[in-house]
């Protein structure tokens, strides 16, 4: 899966800096989904102080195995 952050550069800085990534769900069990991120890029904003961090999710398990 494909997914885009979109924000200042402290808070790309945090996403980009962690190889796993955590996702809460609303509805579906179970509730936190663990997902690592692959080839992931940056893009600046030309004339704003922002930033797009794009990449590829795979979802895992807490023990590193991918689903």
């Amino acid at each position: 899966m494909m997914i885009c952050f979109h924000g200042t550069a402290d808070e790309i800085s945090r996403v980009a800096g962690r190889p796993l990534l955590v996702l809460l769900t609303a509805r579906d069990l179970p509730r936190m989904r663990v997902f690592e991120l692959h080839h992931s890029r940056i893009h600046a904003h030309p004339s704003h102080n922002r930033y797009r961090l794009c990449a590829r999710l795979s979802e895992t398990t807490d023990e590193g195995r991918h689903l």
